[in-house]
C-alpha cells in the first residue's frame, strides 16, 4: 500500500496524474469488458472446474489401440504417430470415464472416419488412416457395434462389428438419411462422438439431428474444439441448459501447444430427480 501511495504522489508531482488516470480508465474498460462478456455469454455457471494431474500410463489400452490403428486420440509413444501434429490425450480422459463401462456399452456412433483426401476440409493428410478410431472403439468395447459416418464416400468400409455410411454433417437432410440408412432409432446409442468437420455450425447441425438417438444415460462428445468455437458452444449450451448439461474439458499435454484445439465438450441429458 505504501508503494502505491508513493507512486501516486510522484505521478501527481511530476506527471500531473497521468499514470493514475490511465490506470483508472484501464480498470474501467476492463470491468466493462468482463461485464459484457458475462452478460453476452452467460457463462458464470461455467466458471467452476478442476485441474487433473496424473502420471502417463504406458499400459493404457486406449493409447495402445491408438498406436496400433493410427488414431490421433492418444498415444503411448510419438514414434508411431503418422501425422504432422502431436496426438491428443483424449485417450487418457476416455480411459477414466469409460474404463468401468467397457462391457456395458453396446452402441457407439462416430462422425469422421479420418479421410486422407487432401482436397477435403476434414482431411487428416495423405498419411491419414481412415477408420482408425472406429477400430480402436471396437476393440475397446468388446460388446459394442460401431457405426461411423463421413462425407468422403471413398473411404467407407465394413468390418467385424463396424459399419460406415455417407453423411454430410452440415446438412439436416443428410444426417437424417444417415440415421435411416444406419437404422439408428431414438434413445438407442450409448456414445456419440463428433470428430468431423470441427466447425461450429457443422457441430450444431449434427448435434441437433443426432441427439434424439442418444440414450437417456448416454454421452455425446464433441472433439477438437478450438478457442473461438468454445465461446459459441458455451452460448448455445447455456441456452439449452434446461435440457442438457455441457461440460467443457480443457486438456493439457506437454506435447501440445497451450490454447490449441485439445478440448472436448461432453454433453448429457438433464436427469430428472
Amino acid at each position: 500500500m505504501h508503494i502505491r501511495k508513493t507512486i501516486r504522489q510522484i505521478d501527481r508531482a511530476f506527471l500531473g496524474g497521468v499514470l493514475t488516470s490511465c490506470y483508472g480508465a484501464l480498470m474501467t474498460f476492463y470491468g466493462l469488458l468482463m461485464a459484457k462478456k458475462t452478460v453476452r455469454y452467460k457463462t458464470d455457471f461455467l466458471n467452476y472446474g478442476f485441474d487433473v494431474q496424473y502420471r502417463k500410463n504406458d499400459h493404457s489400452l486406449l493409447n495402445i489401440l491408438s498406436d496400433t490403428y493410427g488414431s490421433d486420440k492418444g498415444e503411448v509413444t510419438p514414434d508411431l504417430n503418422p501425422y504432422a501434429w502431436s496426438s491428443h490425450n483424449y485417450a487418457d480422459f476416455y480411459d477414466l470415464i469409460f474404463g468401468l463401462r467397457r462391457n456395458d456399452v453396446i452402441s457407439v456412433v462416430e462422425c469422421g472416419l479420418g479421410t486422407n483426401n487432401p482436397d477435403l476440409k476434414s482431411s487428416m493428410g495423405i498419411n491419414g488412416i481412415p477408420g482408425a478410431s472406429l477400430r480402436m472403439w471396437r476393440d475397446y468395447f468388446p460388446n459394442a457395434n460401431i457405426i461411423g459416418c463421413d462425407i468422403d464416400s471413398h473411404i467407407l468400409f465394413t468390418e467385424e462389428r463396424i459399419k460406415t455410411f455417407y453423411c454430410d454433417q452440415t446438412s439436416t437432410e443428410s444426417v437424417n438419411t444417415f440415421l435411416k440408412n444406419a437404422k439408428i432409432v431414438e434413445n438407442s446409442v450409448d456414445i456419440i462422438i463428433d470428430d468431423g468437420l470441427h466447425e461450429y455450425s457443422a457441430g450444431i447441425c449434427f448435434f441437433e439431428n443426432m441427439i434424439g438417438s442418444l440414450r437417456n444415460d448416454g454421452l455425446y462428445i464433441i472433439e477438437d474444439v478450438d478457442q473461438t468455437n468454445i465461446i459459441k458452444f458455451k452460448t448455445y449450451f447455456c441456452e439449452k441448459s434446461a435440457s442438457f448439461d455441457a461440460r467443457f474439458i480443457y486438456l493439457k499435454s506437454p506435447v501440445r501447444r497451450r490454447g490449441d484445439d485439445n478440448n472436448l465438450i461432453c454433453i448429457t441429458r438433464k436427469q430428472k430427480i
